[in-house]
C-alpha cells in the first residue's frame, strides 16, 4: 500500500490511534494498542515494542504475542543495532544479515523472514525504544512502509514520552509539577524555529492565560509551501490543553501521510465530534501555501475574522469562516477548501480571540479596527517586529489590564517586490539614483534613517563604480524587503574587478593630516551595512556587490 493509496478508513484508523495516545492511557494498554495498528496497517505478522532502559542501558521487550521482558544490550541484534544507530532498519531477509540475532526465534519456534526495526526518539532527542514490525504478509517491507512505520513509531515515541512524564508527578506538590509538565508538553508541540520558506516571511507565538491554554498554532515546510495552522479550543487549562495537542497530533499524522486537505479536515472533525463533551469544541484555521503559486488553500472551522493586508492598497480585506468549529457535529462530506492570492507584500493575519478580546479597564476590547491600523503602521517590517508591535499596542491599550485569554498569533508575509533601476555609468546619474532610493523607501514603508545610510553606502559605492571600474555599460540597482532587512544590489556588467570588502580599513586614530587621502568612504560604510558581499566572474566581466540594511532596530529578549 503506497501513501497515495491510503483509504479514509485507513486514515481514519490512524487518526483514532493518535487520538487514543493523545488521552490518558495505561501504559501496556496503549502499547498494544500501537502494536495491533502497525500489524493491521502494514500487514505484518507481529509488532513488538522493546523500551529502552536507561539505569541499565538495555532494552526490554514488552509487547509480543508468546513471550516478554526479553532483555537485550545496545547494539546486539537487529533491535540492538537500531537502538544504537538511532535510525531505521529494513531487512528483507533477516536470516542473511549478519546483526540478526536467532535467539528468540529460538526459544517461540517462530521464523523471522524480514523486518522493520525503528527507534523511538522523543522530542528532546532522547532514545525510548524500538519497535519492531515483523514478517508482511505479501513479500517484504518497502518505502511506503517504511514512511506509514515511521509515523507510528513517532506518534508511539510522544505517548511514551508522557508516560515518563506523568509518573514523574507522583513525587510530591501534584498540582504544581501536574500544570508544569502539561505546560512542557504543550510548548513542545509548538514550533522552535520559524521555518524558512524562499519569498515568505513568516513568525507565530503563543501567550496561554495560565500555566497551560487552549491555543496552539503551527507553520511548517510542506511539499512546495507552508502548513499554517490556528487553533482555540474553548476555555483555557489543562483541559482546552490537551484537546489542541490531540487535534495537532492528528493534523500532523494525516498531513505527513499526504492526506488531502478536504478529507483531513472531515475525519478531524468527525473524530472530534465523538470524543470531546457536548459543550466543547476547537476553532482552527487549517491552510496549506503553495509557494510557487502563491495561493492559500484553507478551511477555517470558526475561526475568523482571517485578515489579509494587501499592500498595494494599505488596506485589509476580512475573510469569515468556511465551517462550524471542530468537533461541534459531524460532517457527512468534506467541505470545499477555500482559496487566498498572496500578491508581493501582502500579509495573512491569525489571531486568536485573546488579541481581538483583550478589554481595558473600562471594559473596552482592542478590537479589529487597531488591528489593522497596526498592520498598516508597521507595513514593509519583519514579521517577529510586527508581532512585538501588535502585542506592544494591546499592553498600552490595556494599561495593566490583567490578560483574561490565551493570546496566539500566526503572521505569514509574501517579501515584497523587486524594485530595480538602470543607471548611466557617470557621476550625474546619482540625482536620479537618489530619486529612486527615495521613491522605493517611501514604497515600501523603510524609516527616513535608513534611507539615509542607504543613499550614503550607495553613493559611496556607485561613485568607486564610476572612477575606477573602467566600464562603459549601465550599472542595475536593485532592492527588495527579505525578513525585515532591505536587500540591495549592484550588478557592474563589464568593469573590473572592485571589491569594497577587501578595501583596507582607514587608520581613525590618526590626526586628519597624518592619514592617506582616500579609503575613509568605504571604511565608513562596512560599517553602517549589517552584511556585506561581492562577486566576480572573470568570464563575463559582470561584477556584483550585495547588502543589507536592518530595517528596525533588532528586538531585546
Amino acid at each position: 500500500m503506497s501513501t497515495a493509496e491510503l483509504s479514509l478508513s485507513g486514515l481514519e484508523r490512524l487518526l483514532e490511534v493518535t487520538r487514543r495516545l493523545a488521552a490518558p492511557f495505561e501504559l501496556m494498554t496503549m502499547l498494544g494498542a500501537v502494536a495491533g495498528a502497525a500489524r493491521e496497517l502494514l500487514q505484518a505478522e507481529r509488532c513488538s515494542v522493546w523500551l529502552h532502559d536507561a539505569a541499565t542501558g538495555e532494552l526490554v521487550l514488552k509487547v509480543a504475542s508468546d513471550i516478554h521482558d526479553v532483555r537485550v544490550t545496545m547494539g546486539t541484534g537487529l533491535v540492538g543495532a537500531c537502538a544504537a544507530g538511532r535510525a531505521l532498519i529494513n531487512v528483507s531477509d533477516c536470516y542473511a544479515d549478519a546483526r540478526f540475532d536467532p535467539v528468540v526465534d529460538r526459544r517461540t519456534g517462530f521464523r523471522t523472514r524480514c523486518m522493520l526495526a525503528l527507534p523511538m526518539v522523543d522530542h528532546a532527542g532522547a532514545l525510548v525504544g524500538v519497535m519492531q514490525i515483523i514478517n508482511r504478509a505479501a513479500g517484504v517491507f518497502d518505502a511506503a512502509d517504511e514512511r506509514l512505520a515511521q509515523a507510528l513509531a513517532a506518534q508511539c515515541a510522544v505517548a511514551l514520552q508522557r508516560v515518563h512524564m506523568t509518573q514523574a508527578l507522583l513525587d510530591g506538590e501534584r498540582m504544581r509539577q501536574e500544570l508544569e509538565v502539561a505546560r512542557v508538553v504543550q510548548m513542545s508541540t509548538l514550533p522552535s524555529l520559524m521555518p524558512v520558506l524562499a519569498g515568505y516571511d513568516c513568525f507565530g507565538l503563543a501567550r496561554p492565560a495560565l500555566m497551560t491554554g487552549g491555543d496552539t498554532f503551527d507553520l511548517a515546510l510542506h511539499d512546495a509551501g507552508l502548513l499554517v495552522v490556528l487553533a482555540d479550543a474553548t476555555g483555557h487549562g489543562v483541559g482546552p490543553a490537551l484537546s489542541v495537542t490531540q487535534m495537532h497530533a492528528m493534523l500532523r499524522m494525516g498531513l505527513q501521510l499526504g492526506a488531502p486537505l478536504e478529507a483531513l479536515f472531515m475525519q478531524l472533525n468527525n473524530l472530534l465530534a465523538q470524543t470531546l463533551a457536548e459543550d466543547r469544541f476547537i476553532t482552527a484555521f487549517i491552510g496549506l501555501l503553495d509557494a510557487p503559486t502563491h495561493t492559500l488553500h484553507y478551511l477555517s472551522a470558526g475561526q475568523g475574522p482571517i485578515l489579509h493586508f494587501h499592500a498595494a492598497s494599505g488596506q485589509c480585506t476580512q475573510h469569515g469562516p468556511s465551517c462550524f468549529p471542530l468537533g461541534a457535529m459531524l460532517l457527512p462530506a468534506p467541505r470545499p477548501a477555500q482559496h487566498m492570492l498572496m500578491q508581493p507584500g501582502d500579509v495573512l493575519v491569525l489571531l486568536s480571540d485573546g488579541i481581538y478580546e483583550y478589554a481595558n479597564a473600562r471594559g473596552e476590547a482592542f478590537g479589529s479596527e487597531r488591528v489593522e491600523a497596526c498592520l498598516a503602521a508597521h507595513q514593509g517590517q519583519g514579521m517577529a517586529v510586527l508581532a512585538q508591535a501588535l502585542l506592544a499596542e494591546v499592553q498600552c491599550f490595556a494599561a495593566g489590564a490583567v490578560q483574561e485569554d490565551d493570546i496566539t498569533l500566526v503572521l505569514v508575509k509574501r517579501d515584497a517586490a523587486v524594485l530595480a533601476i538602470r543607471l548611466a555609468r557617470e557621476a550625474a546619474s546619482l540625482p536620479v539614483l537618489f530619486a529612486f532610493t527615495k521613491h522605493s523607501c517611501a514604497q515600501l514603508g523603510v524609516a527616513k534613517a535608513v534611507g539615509l545610510r542607504l543613499d550614503f553606502v550607495l553613493e559611496e559605492l556607485f561613485t568607486n563604480i564610476v572612477k575606477y571600474s573602467g566600464g562603459s555599460a549601465p550599472v542595475a540597482l536593485s532592492l527588495c524587503l527579505v525578513g525585515g532587512a532591505l536587500e540591495v544590489q549592484l550588478d557592474d556588467p563589464d568593469g573590473q574587478p572592485f571589491d569594497p570588502t577587501q578595501a583596507p580599513d582607514a587608520d581613525t586614530s590618526l590626526p586628519a593630516a597624518q592619514r592617506q587621502p582616500g579609503g575613509l568612504g568605504l571604511h565608513l560604510i562596512k560599517r553602517l551595512v549589517d552584511t556585506m558581499e561581492y562577486t566576480h566572474d572573470p568570464a563575463s566581466g559582470r561584477g556584483r556587490i550585495r547588502f543589507r540594511l536592518q530595517t528596525t532596530p533588532p528586538l531585546e529578549g
